[in-house]
């Protein structure tokens, strides 16, 4: 223990203050309402995770979108080589009093550059969702539902899922608080879209974390009202709908998307469809090589008959000489 004296001395000094280090920790963003994205959950890692979803997402978004232009990315200026003399010659010298102006003006510049960063508008942004394993990735995209199922045909067809952390993927419509009226509304919006014109089956797949107040049997059964009153015609299927309705409530967010053959594609579950497409594989090689040990065995049977046969005509010939 230092004695109070020291204390109160090192606590006066000025040089002492100074030389402290100050620590700025980032502000992130925090799932509002109104964002759209990709919902995306994890076991362990969400660190490796965000990383696989920015580059799952920046890979595709490159190939049907093109690759991303920064906004508000100030256009630089080549000066030419005779004018880069002169325009040296007329910088004037700064003052040996202006240290304080010239502080204040870099503490004005680096204001500005903070204010255009927070403004810039990314493709893909990761979003505090404050709740473990469950990562949400914000979009400016207008349709995130169409990239991720083109993702999910890519992996099913390749049998590559490009990721190890990731377990799903499920692209997020529509972002509301977590109470019914705001649900309702939000969905009444979303569901104009989907369940409209045409009558169809579906399903709502429910889950909720970290929120007791939102009851399973509550919201299912307002969603079913709601989409009955769109189209009498809509029907529910839990085990072959052609649209699911996906609600995901994360403490006091709620988030809504409804998905074309969303369990057919194994729930977006990324591993599934690698392993899936990998076993179509395999069994196609495994009734090719049945088809040729058929084949083979039905050309052994003929070549059997065609002995038997020839053998049969010799008798014949032989039994026929002998009557002569």
């Amino acid at each position: 223990m230092e004695p109070v004296s020291k204390k109160s001395k090192m606590g006066k000094n000025v040089k002492f203050n100074n030389n402290k280090k100050k620590y700025f920790h980032a502000r992130r963003e925090v799932l509002q309402p109104g964002q759209r994205g990709f919902f995306a959950t994890c076991n362990i890692n969400e660190k490796a995770c965000v990383r696989e979803c920015y580059n799952l997402l920046n890979h595709y978004a490159d190939i049907l979108y093109g690759s991303e232009k920064p906004e508000n990315e100030p256009e630089k200026k080549q000066p030419e080589e005779g004018a880069a003399g002169d325009a040296e010659e007329d910088v004037p010298k700064p003052a040996a009093g202006a240290t304080s102006d010239d502080d204040d003006d870099l503490d004005a510049a680096a204001a500005k550059c903070r204010e255009m960063l927070s403004h810039r508008k990314m493709r893909f942004q990761n979003v505090d969702t404050k709740t473990t394993n469950c990562v949400f990735i914000r979009t400016e995209l207008e349709d995130p539902v169409a990239l991720g199922k083109h993702i999910i045909n890519d992996i099913a067809t390749t049998g590559k899922s490009m990721s190890r952390f990731v377990l799903r993927l499920v692209p997020i419509e529509a972002v509301c608080r977590a109470n019914m009226p705001d649900i309702i509304t939000s969905a009444g919006y979303l569901f104009d879209k989907h369940f409209l014109k045409e009558p169809t089956s579906y399903s709502i797949i429910f889950n909720h974390r970290y929120n007791q107040q939102i009851k399973r049997d509550e919201i299912i059964t307002q969603l079913a009202e709601l989409v009955n009153s769109k189209n009498v015609g809509n029907k529910v299927d839990l085990k072959k709908a052609k649209k699911s309705i996906i609600v995901e409530v994360l403490r006091g967010s709620c988030l809504l998307s409804v998905i074309d053959n969303y369990l057919e594609c194994k729930k977006f579950n990324l591993a599934e469809l690698a392993n899936t497409s990998d076993k179509k594989s395999a069994g196609e090689g495994d009734s090719k090589s049945e088809t040729s040990e058929v084949a083979n065995g039905n050309d052994k049977e003929q070549a059997e008959s065609s002995e038997e046969s020839k053998s049969n005509d010799d008798e014949n010939k032989d039994s026929t000489e002998n009557d002569k």
